[in-house]
């Protein structure tokens, strides 16, 4: 009895230090230009700031890659204010960025495929575009399961897919269950992710008041992202 104690120790052991969480973006989420940008589009402060922002940010001359990313979230911040005009003009600079990419990695290169779709959805809602997001974010999770920014896409996916094509708030909150230690060590856009996503999958399992803690962890980052809102209305609804 004791040697199999013994080598279910040692089992448990090696399966726990075989998987460890990284972070492959550091790099972007620490430039204090990026921090700055993300400052203002996350807290839905004025165009105006926002460009300037955004300006000081490429006249850093960022990777194409990093440009790629730096558009998507411009995307997501111009959807957001009701210009789309804007979000679309940004939309175009991020596929002309994510074409000029080159001697990237197999991870980075597919994540900024999958932004660039996912950026294309925000804006058209089109059912082939969201699919074809879905399936780029899966096949990332398949191979990359340990990254950080893959794992929080994958459970947003599991969360935004309806229960008929896949989606699971089950799978999700156990993604996120499984995150949650590492919080402190993500940056600080992978740790509002986590909290808005950690929020929306225990609103969708009727944990409303726990929702609301996760809501009000996401604020104190950032404040302005129609998903908020949206969760937050969800619970409300809830409680009746």
């Amino acid at each position: 009895m004791k040697r199999v104690i013994a080598i279910l120790i040692v089992t448990t052991l090696a399966l726990s230090c075989a998987f460890s969480y990284t972070d492959s973006f550091t790099a972007m989420t620490r430039n204090e230009k990026f921090l700055s940008l993300l400052d203002v589009i996350k807290n839905g402060k004025s165009i105006e700031e926002a460009e300037a922002a955004y300006n000081d940010y490429l006249a850093t001359e960022p990777s194409d890659l990093d440009r790629s990313r730096c558009e998507y979230h411009m995307v997501r911040y111009f959807k957001d204010m009701g210009n789309e005009a804007k979000a679309n003009e940004h939309l175009e600079k991020e596929k002309a960025a994510y074409a000029e990419i080159e001697g990237e990695n197999d991870l980075r290169l597919r994540t900024a495929e999958s932004d660039m779709v996912a950026a294309e959805y925000y804006i058209t809602g089109k059912m082939n575009t969201g699919m074809k997001n879905s399936d780029l974010t899966k096949a990332l999770y398949k191979d990359y399961p340990e990254e950080y920014y893959i794992a929080l896409q994958e459970a947003f996916r599991l969360l935004y897919t309806p229960p008929i094509a896949g989606g699971s708030t089950r799978k999700a909150l156990r993604i996120l269950n499984a995150l949650e230690p590492e919080v402190a060590n993500m940056s600080t856009l992978d740790q509002y992710s986590f909290y808005v996503a950690k929020a929306m999958a225990l609103s969708k399992d009727d944990e409303f008041d726990e929702s609301d803690k996760y809501l009000e962890l996401a604020t104190n980052i950032y404040t302005f992202d129609e998903a908020i809102d949206e969760i937050r209305s969800d619970n409300r609804r809830g409680r009746r």
